[in-house]
């Protein structure tokens, strides 16, 4: 099966991996003109002095050995170095189709993501609870009184909601879910270039006094209440994109 390249921001790790997974797949050792056949059937079109080349940078790193005049065959530490770098592809694969995922298409993929985002918030929100110090949430506690302020003075405060989640995420402990939520975060602020009217209804739908109570509660280390809150304040998001 072929390699899209596309996944690679470095060209010689695509090389790398595709001149290993040839030798991996091969029973016997391979020379330069096999495996530029291989490499080629994979989808790396290279010149049979760039292969000569890569060869013995391989060699160098100890990934492959010369068998006598046969050619080369893959090492342990090779081999090792394949199964990483394999894994670390498959990881970007599932980033790019995570990606592309989030990114809506209609007012049906908007609920969606917002559906997630009552899962994943909720777990931030536990994480945040159990693990913030009380200096951090006074992070969350000061975006909440600049959105309260922006509001008293009638000045605009359109991205300040979603900054609230924004801070919510630095707070969290948990990498994985940090980094999910703010990708579903990120999809919500492109939602007025897409879609002009429902980015009205959420903005419309993010109200100051829901952020405050979920403060209240983050602040009062009562997970129950917070996950409550939370989940009921994104299930009126929801609601304003099918009203």
């Amino acid at each position: 099966m072929k390699m899209s390249k596309e996944l690679f921001t470095n060209e010689a790790d695509f090389h790398y991996l595709i001149a290993l997974q040839c030798l991996s797949n091969s029973e016997k050792p391979l020379g330069s003109w096999i495996m530029k056949e291989k490499m080629e059937n994979l989808g790396d079109s290279i010149s049979l002095a760039s292969v000569g080349r890569l060869l013995k940078e391989l060699d160098g790193l100890g990934w492959t050995e010369l068998v006598s005049s046969q050619g080369r065959i893959l090492t342990l530490k090779g081999q090792r170095q394949l199964e990483g770098m394999q894994s670390d592809v498959e990881r970007l694969k599932i980033e790019a189709e995570m990606k592309k995922a989030t990114d809506p298409e209609n007012a049906q993929d908007i609920i969606d993501l917002l559906n997630v985002r009552v899962i994943i918030e909720s777990e931030v929100i536990k994480s945040v609870i159990e693990y913030a110090s009380d200096a951090e949430i006074g992070l969350l506690e000061e975006s909440v009184k600049q959105h309260k302020h922006c509001v008293s003075i009638g000045e605009n405060s359109e991205l300040l909601p979603i900054n609230f989640h924004q801070v919510l995420c630095t707070l969290s402990c948990n990498r994985f879910l940090n980094s999910v939520l703010k990708l579903l975060i990120h999809e919500e602020l492109r939602l007025e270039e897409k879609f002009p009217e429902i980015a009205t209804k959420l903005r419309d739908a993010h109200h100051l006094v829901e952020h405050e109570l979920i403060l209240e509660a983050v602040k009062a280390r009562d997970v129950e209440r917070a996950i409550l809150l939370t989940k009921s304040h994104i299930q009126k998001l929801i609601q304003s994109v099918t009203n």
